[in-house]
């Protein structure tokens, strides 16, 4: 999907198996590590889907995009939303403080701790979007699916509350000084997005 916007597209695997699988479909991909890697050529825009939250250090990685993008290249992020419906209502059913969780995940992140982190890396928040996955039939169990076709449903209403947030952040000049742009005084509307996964 991203090759259909963009005039060239590489990307980068730590897992040489996963890496032979997309070179034999075709695309660019190198090894290295998202926390290291640094291009050899500066890039417009840096696209992570479903990786900071799995990061050790995630301020590498952003130090990393800083210096990977041009002077006005774009930084997105997808990762799960903290507050998610579905998270919030299994929190209350087993009255628990520990959301659901990836055993590879890290961290949790909201748009506003998220802005906070890229702040110290050179970055201001430019959007933040949501969006809900189009998981395949059958995908889990009865009570999983019953409970996704619910999330799905009411954060038609309220976008806020998918299971992704979507965040987009633009590169600062290097030395730029400026107070950090609140979630709130951001001006920014929440959007609905699907995927499919």
């Amino acid at each position: 999907m991203i090759s259909q916007h963009a005039a060239s597209v590489m990307g980068i695997d730590i897992l040489p198996e996963e890496i032979e699988l997309a070179r034999a479909d075709g695309h660019d991909i190198e090894l290295g590590d998202a926390e290291t890697y640094l291009a050899t050529k500066a890039v417009d825009v840096v696209f992570a889907g479903d990786l900071v939250e799995h990061l050790s250090n995630p301020g590498r990685f952003l130090s990393c995009s800083f210096e990977n993008l041009v002077d006005d290249g774009l930084l997105v992020l997808c990762t799960p939303n903290t507050y998610s419906f579905a998270k919030m209502v299994r929190v209350l059913i087993y009255r628990t403080n520990e959301p659901p969780v990836n055993p590879e995940h890290t961290c949790y992140y909201t748009p506003k701790t998220l802005a906070h982190l890229a702040f110290r890396h050179g970055f201001r928040l430019s959007a933040v979007s949501y969006c809900d996955l189009a998981y395949t039939p059958g995908h889990g169990t009865l009570g999983k699916r019953v409970q996704l076709a619910v999330n799905r449903l009411l954060s038609r209403i309220a976008p806020r509350f998918s299971q992704t947030m979507v965040v987009t952040f633009e590169k600062m000049p290097t030395g730029t000084h400026e107070p950090e742009t609140t979630w709130e005084e951001s001006g920014l509307t929440s959007t609905s997005l699907r995927r499919e996964r």
